[in-house]
């Protein structure tokens, strides 16, 4: 087959050689551009430092006003030429001393400068220019400004130097440079050779060795060496393959002969596989037909269950409806027995009470006592305060108009005492209405109290008969909730023995189900069996051309 395409020598040399050309010519032009401007700008710096020097020199002569072409003016101004420089001092803008000549050797005296530059100059500035024609050569020029006396323009100084000597420079630079640049490229082009060659011979060998495994010989030997880290990953891995593919297919052909045992066993086993699943099949039919028995038998049970159930639902409503008689009985037995309690305890209250009315009223004796005592008292301090009266009285009288005041005393005490005398009968009686009122009371509080002791004897006897009713009643209750606890289970075992039977018929259709898939998946597997067969057949068939495939490598 024809190769196509670059080879990997050619394509690093290219890779390595374009970019290197063309850095190099982008950088030997920027470094010839900027030679030339820096050389440019050098010139210009001589040039105004000469005219300085120059502008210098010549200021105290013209200061003096005694300036003129001498032979000392002359060397001095010549002076510069050995440096490629050429100066000239002008009266404003006439050339008076200078070092450029004629064509015919004779100097540039008397001529004027370019048009514009005195113009500049005069306005204290200095003037700088290139390309200027001076007797029919071009020039790098500078002007500056020379002072008189009084510090006005006088003239100019002028420093050039002819383009053409720069120029040669340039050239004799930019040939140092292009000549340096062509070096570093004819270089590194030899390295990008020798690299090149180094990558390129490994990998044609590699080529050379993946070509011979492609054709089948696994057995085909090589070298190959680098100093090129990926390219001996890439060598290492080519062994190893070679390595992987021997054994692979050497594994291969010793399975195939394995495998075309294999396919033979199997297919015996099929065969005995199909008559075992046909036992099974017919062992499958008969619990079919045993599990539709079942499930019939099932469907009596929960009839039965279900009528059961009915049973239990009546007798639970009976026992409803006496648990709910029952629990009125015993509320009503509960209120009656609370309102026994509430009237008893009221008793005891009323009794209290009587109790505490009884030593009132006893209280109320002893104090009606101890006032009929005190008003007793009082009578016999009247008696005594009339009797007082009486004789402060007599001794009033007879103390005659002296004792008159004594005897106004004597009538008001008399009058106090009496006063104090049928007020003290009064309460006596009032007392003596109070002590008999509290004897009557004392009866009535007796009598009561009696009443009330009676009617404890009798609300005791009745509380007896209420706690002898409300047992009888709570035995009444018991038994009911007994009865209604073993509805409740009998409930409870009707629904278990229907889910039972409902869960036992279902269990009995999922077996005929099941049976039937059982069934179908014996006849599946039956087929299948067939099927492995003709697959067996096709497998050794395969196996076949496997073992005339491998046998294409040569191990």
């Amino acid at each position: 087959m024809k190769k196509k395409g670059i080879s990997i020598y050619l394509m690093q040399i290219l890779f390595a050689l374009i970019p290197l050309i063309t850095g190099a010519v982008i950088l030997t032009a920027i470094a010839v551009g900027q030679l030339s401007s820096n050389m440019e700008s050098e010139v210009y710096s001589r040039l105004e430092v000469s005219a300085m020097g120059s502008a210098k020199y010549f200021e105290y002569d013209v200061i003096r006003g005694n300036i003129s072409a001498d032979e000392e003016s002359l060397a001095y101004v010549d002076m510069f030429g050995k440096n490629g420089l050429e100066l000239t001092i002008f009266d404003k803008d006439e050339r008076i001393i200078t070092s450029l000549k004629k064509a015919d050797g004779t100097r540039n005296i008397g001529t004027k400068a370019p048009d514009g530059v005195w113009d500049v100059v005069k306005t204290d500035k200095n003037y700088e220019d290139a390309n200027v024609d001076i007797g029919g050569k071009k020039y790098f020029v500078f002007y500056m400004p020379i002072y008189d006396a009084d510090g006005n323009v006088w003239g100019m100084s002028f420093a050039g130097q002819p383009m053409a000597t720069l120029r040669a420079a340039q050239k004799k630079a930019v040939t140092t440079s292009v000549l340096a640049a062509t070096l570093v490229i004819i270089v590194f082009s030899v390295a990008a050779f020798l690299v090149a060659s180094l990558v390129a011979t490994p990998i044609k060998t590699l080529a050379e060795a993946s070509g011979e495994l492609a054709t089948g010989n696994i057995a085909y030997s090589f070298e190959a060496k680098s100093h090129v880290r990926e390219i001996l990953s890439l060598i290492l891995s080519t062994h190893n393959l070679q390595k992987s593919l021997s054994d692979a297919i050497g594994t291969v052909k010793s399975s195939a002969d394995t495998l075309t045992g294999a396919v033979v066993e199997v297919d015996e086993k099929t065969g005995s596989n199909v008559d075992n699943v046909s036992q099974i099949n017919v062992a499958i039919n008969e619990v079919a037909d045993t599990s539709q028995s079942v499930a019939e038998s099932a469907q009596n049970i929960a009839e039965k269950a279900v009528r059961l159930g009915e049973d239990v639902e009546r007798l639970n409503d009976n026992v409803e409806i006496l648990k709910k008689a029952s629990n009125e009985i015993k509320l009503a037995n509960s209120d009656a027995s609370k309102y026994m309690d509430t009237v008893l305890k009221s008793s005891d209250e009323s009794v209290t009470a009587v109790n505490e009315i009884s030593n009132k009223i006893d209280a109320t004796n002893e104090a009606v006592k101890a006032i009929s005592e005190t008003v007793k008292m009082i009578d016999e301090i009247a008696s005594e305060t009339q009797l007082l009266s009486l004789n402060a009285s007599i001794e009033a009288a007879r103390a005659g108009e002296a004792g008159r005041g004594f005897a106004v005393v004597a009538e008001s005490i008399k009058q106090l005492a009496e006063s104090s005398s049928a007020n003290a009968s009064k309460i006596n009686d009032i007392v003596q209405k109070v002590t008999s009122i509290s004897g009557e009371t004392v009866d009535v509080a007796e009598k009561v109290k009696d009443i009330i002791n009676a009617e404890r004897g009798y609300i005791a006897d009745t509380q007896g008969k209420f706690e002898v009713l409300s047992n009888a009643v709570n035995d009444s209750v018991s038994g009911i909730e007994a009865i209604s606890g073993t509805t409740d289970e009998l409930e409870t075992i009707k629904n278990e023995l229907t889910g039972a039977t409902s869960d036992l018929g279902a269990i009995s259709e999922e077996l005929g189900a099941s049976a039937e898939e059982v069934s179908a998946s014996c006849q599946t597997v039956t087929e299948a069996c067939t099927d492995t067969q003709a697959q067996t057949e096709e497998m050794r068939s395969i196996n076949e051309h496997l073992t005339k495939a491998v046998s294409f490598f040569k191990i």
